[in-house]
């Protein structure tokens, strides 16, 4: 019995034939998947760069952009500061002009204020000469006493005389703590004495005549020996129970 096999050479041959080819096409494909993976590399790179450099062109003109935009904001701002400047000035000048103007109208109200409180307390004392139950001779309205070496005392708005008094009377058309200076008051009877001779050795009385009195005033000059005048309706009320001679 014959042990060898038989084969089949014919279908060897073509199955070999068909593994080479196989081979072959696959060998082409790679070769072409690799060609391409280089040309798409190639093309990415490119592509990169051009990005890169579409990138790169995009910041510098955003750059300049953002400058110019920058530079014009700048220009505005500096405008807008430049006019503002302007208007303020201009507005503050309006303003101090407009302030000084009250200020001398209201001047002008404080003065007319001061003097008809004065022309009114004058006249009244003129036609009553009484202050403390003692009648004054003569009355004289902003009485002011000089030296022979020149020198002027302050003014006294209405002095009273009489052969052995001397009544010294501020006006004030609302006396208040901030236009009443007692010291001043007390220091210009020694005033005076010393640039009045002729009444040197009177009894000196002192007073504060106004229209109204911030609270708690009159009772401050009260204690202070220092008699008050206001008017109340038609008439006139002195405050002189604890007045003093200076």
């Amino acid at each position: 019995m014959n042990n060898y096999t038989h084969f089949n050479w014919e279908e060897i041959h073509q199955r070999y034939a068909e593994t080479e080819q196989f081979l072959k096409e696959a060998a082409q494909i790679l070769q072409r998947a690799a060609a391409r993976m280089e040309r798409n590399e190639e093309i990415a790179t490119k592509r990169s760069a051009e990005i890169d450099a579409e990138l790169s062109k995009l910041r510098k003109e955003n750059e300049e952009i953002a400058t110019k935009r920058r530079s014009e904001l700048d220009a505005e701002l500096s405008k807008l500061r430049k006019e503002n400047e302007e208007v303020a000035t201009k507005r503050k000048a309006e303003l101090d002009a407009s302030l000084k103007k009250l200020g001398k109208y209201i001047g002008g109200i404080a003065n007319n204020n001061g003097d008809m409180a004065e022309d009114f307390f004058f006249n009244t004392f003129r036609r009553d000469k009484t202050l403390l139950n003692e009648q004054f001779d003569t009355i004289q309205k902003n009485y002011f006493y000089s030296s022979t070496n020149g020198y002027e005392g302050p003014e006294s708005d209405i002095v009273l005389f009489n052969g052995k008094s001397v009544a010294i009377i501020e006006v004030k058309y609302k006396a208040t703590f901030d236009n009443i200076d007692f010291d001043k008051l007390i220091e210009n009877v020694a005033l005076f004495k010393k640039y009045s001779p002729a009444y040197r050795n009177h009894n000196i009385f002192l007073g504060v005549a106004a229209m109204s009195f911030k609270k708690g005033l009159a009772s401050k000059l009260h204690k202070a020996g220092i008699a008050t005048i206001h008017p109340s309706g038609k008439k006139i009320v002195i405050y002189d129970k604890e007045l003093k001679v200076f």
